[in-house]
């Protein structure tokens, strides 16, 4: 692990390096929303429910880069519009005006757990207990239409121990545990106290062009119309560097626009243990494979000419360890393979060691309704054939529905409602199917860690096996906005059902949560921040007494707090 981690910090001090080399040479101006940027990716897309923006942009692929996707706007922040903003001058450009340089915003994302870990979807803040910080500070360039944005992230984590695991339990609890938790590297603690980390952050080296922009990135990127959770990459864990190919804004065609972005990157394992104390390390073994992983996948999405407001679409992406590649077309660009295994050959598929997921998603924006209706389906592991796909379907998937609805109660005031449930937990079909040992969603054996970045899933928050259902309902004004969330987790399905499976007596864990928010722009100041209180039901699944029944059926039931606050100041 430590070996790992020097590694990795050399790669990040080369890349920090080599971004800065090209800062001082000169070059980009895009500016694009990170993922987790307090506010405005939920701002615009109110905006669009309420039918005040374009309809055609379908917020499948974020960043968004907002001089192309909403040209209106004139700051790549969207503040113009608001009152006591100040527009900063570039502190360096050419005499012609072709090169220009500006601070990026900085940032301070800061979140605060009482108890167990809860919370997702902040990029490299890490599932821990006590308070925890992610510093951005930067710059961003351009010169015609190359750019680099140099965008460094400072993280400290305080990492406080909690209770990880039942002290008083079996050791056919850790053994079912493996079926689930052994396919990937997802630590339920990372190991030591006051973590802390600097990282590229959202860094890139860009060119547009037209419609579409390539370069170097080390951003975060997420797919699908999810507001909560996305399925296959979504901000739930640090970024990846990659190359990409992707569109800023909907490429215009005769049959309609396409959105999607085609990526070659590079994932890295964490290299501790499941344990952060390395209890039954015999058991939830350390990944010993710990080379990187080369990573790959593509992603478009289809808005019909004729159907305002509708995008569909599809997702692909493989991983495999670099050290099994060939270098051909093939090992390069998996993405072209047949989808199923025969069409490859069954024992070159499994000796290939790769792992694909598969997606199919759509989002349609109803302008008359003021709402949006969305799902994504996600499957892993391909399938033998054609006939096994359609009867099978469900087989290692996961699926996400959700909608948004707005109501106008006076000028530029509305009130949304909306409501996400994400479902990770594996289907009856696979239990059965595998003998209460089969294939998650997030790993299938091929690889290691699983669709992991550093030991963190980079889909669905919720983790491998989660099912989380959200309510919010908001009332917004412009950029402010105030509002009350409920919420249920339950937490690692598969591990509860194969102990069922096994005869073995747990009890669901589940959380309930309530929260209030609020949202406020003022200046060149944007600051969000989120209250919940927690009630953790049946809390790591084991009962502790007997019940008067001898059958067990008290688990242990706990509160917690978890906050959230993110500010923001326009540079």
């Amino acid at each position: 692990m430590k070996r790992l981690n020097e590694e990795n910090h050399k790669m990040n001090r080369r890349l920090l390096l080599f971004l800065t080399f090209l800062c001082t040479t000169g070059t980009g101006f895009a500016q694009n929303i990170p993922l987790g940027f307090p506010i405005l990716n939920d701002y615009l897309r109110r905006e669009q429910v309420m039918d005040n923006l374009n309809s055609n942009f379908s917020f499948n692929y974020k960043p968004i880069l907002v001089e192309k996707a909403f040209p209106a706007f004139t700051n790549s922040f969207l503040l113009d519009t608001v009152n006591g903003f100040e527009e900063k001058t570039p502190r360096l450009y050419s005499k012609n005006k072709a090169f220009k340089m500006a601070l990026l915003p900085l940032q301070l994302n800061t979140v605060y757990n009482s108890s167990n870990p809860y919370g997702w979807g902040n990029g490299a803040i890490i599932p821990a207990r006590g308070l925890q910080t992610l510093l951005s500070a930067g710059v961003s360039m351009n010169w015609g239409n190359l750019s680099v944005q140099l965008y460094p992230q400072f993280h400290w984590a305080q990492n406080l121990e909690f209770e990880e695991y039942p002290k008083n339990a079996p050791i056919q609890y850790f053994q079912i545990m493996k079926r689930d938790e052994g396919g990937t590297e997802k630590p339920v603690r990372f190991v030591g106290k006051n973590r802390t980390e600097v990282l590229p952050g959202n860094s890139h080296i860009q060119y547009n062009f037209g419609s579409f922009a390539t370069g170097i990135s080390t951003e975060n990127i997420s797919w699908g119309p999810g507001q909560f959770n996305s399925l296959l990459l979504s901000d739930n864990a640090e970024g990846f560097l990659h190359f990409t190919l992707k569109t800023t804004k909907p490429a215009k065609t005769f049959i309609g626009s396409f959105e999607g972005q085609y990526f070659m990157g590079k994932l890295d394992a964490y290299g501790g243990p499941y344990y952060s104390d390395s209890a039954y390390v015999d058991i939830l073994k350390i990944k010993r494979e710990i080379s990187w992983r080369y990573f790959t996948g593509i992603s478009i999405s289809y808005n019909p000419k004729w159907t305002e407001g509708l995008s569909i679409g599809f997702s692909r992406t493989f991983q495999v360890y670099r050290k099994d590649m060939e270098d051909n077309f093939k090992a390069w660009f998996p993405i072209f393979a047949p989808l199923p295994k025969e069409g490859t050959g069954v024992i070159e598929n499994i000796k290939l060691r790769q792992d694909q997921h598969v997606a199919v998603f759509a989002r349609w924006v109803v302008k008359k309704a003021n709402a949006e209706f969305y799902f994504e389906f996600l499957r892993n592991d391909h399938p033998l054939n054609w006939r096994d796909l359609f009867l099978n379907s469900e087989h290692s998937s996961a699926y996400i529905l959700g909608f948004n609805k707005g109501f106008k109660i006076e000028h530029n005031k509305y009130i949304f409602v909306r409501s996400e449930y994400t479902h990770t937990q594996a289907p009856l079909n696979n239990i059965v199917r595998e003998g209460g040992q089969g294939v998650g969603v997030y790993y299938n054996g091929q690889v290691k860690q699983g669709l992991t970045q550093k030991g963190q899933i980079l889909g669905a928050g919720p983790g491998q096996s989660g099912n989380h259902l959200i309510l919010e309902i908001r009332k917004a004004n412009s950029f402010n906005s105030t509002g009350i969330t409920l919420e249920r987790l339950a937490r690692d399905q598969n591990f509860y059902t194969n102990a069922k499976y096994a005869n073995f007596n747990l009890l669901p864990w589940v959380d309930l949560s309530a929260g209030v928010f609020a949202e406020v722009v003022k200046g060149n100041l944007l600051v969000s921040g989120n209250l919940k209180t927690i009630l953790s039901k049946n809390k790591n699944w084991l009962p502790v007494d007997n019940g008067l029944d001898g059958l067990g059926t008290k688990g242990e039931n706990s509160f917690s707090i978890y906050s959230n606050i993110k500010i923001a100041y326009i540079l």
